[in-house]
């Protein structure tokens, strides 16, 4: 466990890469396809990831909010 958590740190830009490479993937499959599925599983990950957000003034939740709307409609 030890060795991954150096690993990670290590390299933290890779792995923010990869992750916001993810959630922009997996928000254009949401625009194309008409199943709700897929939306379920974006909030679902939009919400896990909310958790760790460093923007957490009433400002920064508004827009977290008004994008979270976007991806629903």
């Amino acid at each position: 466990m030890e060795d991954i958590i150096k690993w990670i740190t290590a390299n933290i830009g890779t792995v923010c890469t990869i992750i916001c490479a993810f959630i922009l993937l997996c928000s254009i499959i949401v625009k194309v396809t008409p199943t709700t599925k897929d939306e379920e599983f974006l909030g679902k990950l939009i919400k896990f990831l909310d958790h760790f957000s460093i923007a957490k003034t009433a400002n920064d939740k508004k827009y977290i909010e008004d994008a979270k709307k976007n991806l629903e409609g």
